[in-house]
């Protein structure tokens, strides 16, 4: 755990990508799990998914500005937040 501890741009830019990468999983799961269930497919479609954990990473920002205060961490979770918003609106826009 000591490895999330450091203050680096490049930890912040990876931290950046995998947060939204597990939060997209955990909604398609719980979307599988709805449609298994219910038998109504997309309820959650992809375009809600990839736009809630995109902003998922404001929780990490958070933690590593204000809690850790490790400010270069904190700035390659902001510049992948930015990068992956700007993909979405390419692809849904």
């Amino acid at each position: 755990m000591n490895f999330f501890r450091k203050d680096n741009f490049w930890l912040g830019m990876l931290i950046g990508l995998i947060i939204p990468m597990l939060a997209f999983g955990i909604l398609s799961l719980i979307g599988l799990g709805i449609d298994a269930g219910t038998g109504k497919t997309d309820i959650i479609s992809a375009e809600n998914r990839s736009l809630v954990s995109i902003f998922v990473n404001l929780i990490a920002l958070r933690f590593y500005l204000l809690k850790v205060k490790h400010d270069l961490t904190g700035r390659g979770i902001l510049t992948m937040t930015f990068v992956l918003a700007i993909v979405y609106f390419s692809f849904y826009l």
